[in-house]
Order: structure tokens, then sequence, then C-alpha cells
């Protein structure tokens, strides 16, 4: 008869578990079912039991403390950025030269002044006063677009500029559920961050490459300088700013600063992607699975521990 071998786990000792791999993240799908459902919920409860007016305030309040970290100095970035890229690409440097002049000055004295009318992103009937994030970005947003219009462009070019185009347009029936109550709710700054995927990856199509050669040469050599020179830091907070800043080609820079940084021996690429977000410090992922970290750990912390080296 062959031996039967039975192995008696010891009474305390601890069960092995699997090594997670490092970096993975600890969410899952139920998770982000789960927090995208307390959202929704929460939100529907507020308003059947009077609560509207306070769920409205705490909802504007999460999305300014998302957009408490990089987004304003991103958007800035953005709209001077795209403002040059228009004039590169046109030949001339009317655009530019009608952001920095008073007229621009003015506008954005006026628009600040309409407040809740130029919030960026943030979907709530009832935003907060003061110099939020939301105003300001939605101030220079707005002054950027009229410049650009005085110029010479159409309304509907100047929004394509600094990523405003409605999703539908560029996605279809995707985008257009992607600008239903529900996503606005769940995820608030959509627009920006899918229209500049949507904009890069025209501008590596051959067609522009061959229309705008030194445009798209010019940035993806500065994306890879970059790139080296910021290999050894972990969350290179300024290649964010640098994709920003290169408006509509912020995607083939932030991919040539990941082949800079591969190239020079930098520490994985995961500190460039998470950095290059134009907008929001939060993933969609993580603004769905934990619903409450916008007040937990808000964007400006977060900013401050990656300029620090920290996660």
């Amino acid at each position: 008869m062959p031996k039967v071998r039975i192995k008696i786990k010891q009474a305390g000792q601890p069960a092995t578990r699997a090594p997670q791999p490092q970096g993975e993240s600890s969410s899952s799908l139920p998770g982000v079912l789960a927090g995208g459902a307390a959202l929704i919920g929460g939100g529907y409860l507020a308003k059947k039991f009077g609560l509207g007016k306070i769920a409205d305030y705490a909802n504007s309040l999460r999305q300014q403390l998302m957009l408490s970290g990089l987004a304003v100095p991103k958007s800035a970035l953005g709209n001077v950025g795209a403002t040059a890229i228009e004039s590169a690409e046109r030949g001339t440097m009317a655009p530019l030269r009608e952001l920095f002049s008073m007229d621009t000055v003015r506008d954005i004295k006026n628009l600040y002044k309409q407040g809740g009318q130029v919030q960026a992103g943030v979907d709530a009937a009832t935003n907060l006063p003061g110099p939020t994030p939301g105003r300001i970005m939605g101030t220079i947003d707005q002054a950027t677009r009229n410049a650009m219009q005085r110029a010479g462009l159409t309304a509907k070019e100047a929004e394509k500029a600094v990523f405003q185009t409605p999703l539908g347009e560029n996605y279809g029936k995707f985008g257009g559920a992607m600008d239903s109550p529900a996503a606005r709710y769940l995820i608030p700054f959509r627009r920006t961050p899918f229209n500049q995927l949507y904009e890069g990856l025209q501008t590596i199509k051959p067609a522009n490459a061959a229309a705008h050669p030194y445009v798209l040469g010019g940035t993806m050599a500065a994306g890879a300088l970059h790139g080296a020179a910021t290999a050894e830091d972990r969350f290179p907070v300024s290649v964010g700013l640098g994709a920003a800043a290169t408006a509509k080609y912020g995607l083939p820079y932030s991919l040539a600063a990941l082949a800079g940084r591969t190239i020079a021996g930098g520490r994985g690429g995961g500190g460039v992607a998470a950095t290059a977000i134009p907008i929001s410090e939060y993933g969609i992922e993580s603004g769905i699975n934990d619903p409450l970290a916008p007040f937990t750990d808000p964007a400006a912390l977060k900013a401050l521990r990656r300029m620090s080296g920290g996660k």
C-alpha cells in the first residue's frame, strides 16, 4: 500500500498568501461598481429627502478638492500651449498676440465676475463662492477661446484647441454616454483628458505628421530629452506640466518622454503616466472606487507628496 503523507498545519501558524505584484491595484470591479452605486444612490436619497442643497454643496466641494493640486497650472499652461500650437501650425502670431492682449485681460476680469457660469467641469447646481480652482480654470479657458476667435478661429476650432469639444462628436455613442447625468456625477472631469487623447492620436497620423513635421518633431524631441533628464524621479511632475503645455501634442510628448526615460535607465514609466493627466489628480477607477478620496486625500496633498518624491 502506498504511503500517504498528511501535512498538519501547526496551531497559530499564519496562512501563506501569494505575494501581490508590486504596484498592482488593490481595487476590483466589484469595488468600482459598489463605489459608483454608493455615489448615485447617496445623491438620489439626498434629493428625495430634501437634502439636495447639501448634496450639491458636498459634490461641489468634492470636485474643487479634486482640482486643488496641479490642475490650475496645467490648465493655464495648456491654454498658452494650445494658442502657441495654433500660431505655429497656421504660420501666424495672431492667436498668441490676442492671448496676451489687453482684451484678454479685460475678458478675464469680466468672466471671473460671472463666477458659476465659468466653473470648469463642475456640474453641481450649486457652485462654491470665492477663487476656487474651477472658477479660475473656467475663466482662463473661456478667455483663451475668445482670444483665438478674435485671431480668426471659429468657435468650434477654438473649442477643439482647448479640448472642450462635446465627447459625442469625437467618440460617438460612447462619448454621449460619458456626458450622461450619471457619468457627469461619477466622473466630473471627462472632456479634457478624453479629448486630449483623441486629438493626440490625430497628431501622430501620417497626414498631420506630413503637414506639421517640425511641430510634431520638436515636441517629441523635447519630450524625449525631458524624460531622460528626469529618469531618476519617481513621479516627474515637470513632465506632466510639459505634456499640458504641448496641448494636443501632449500624447506624443508623453510617449517620447517615456522612451527617453527608458533609454536613460529610468525606474519604470508609471510616474510619467501618473503625472500626465491634464486635469484632476484622480484616475477614473479611483474616483469611482473611492469616492471620498478627495476629502481624505485632497489633490493638493497628493501633488505635494509627488513633488517631494513620494507616491
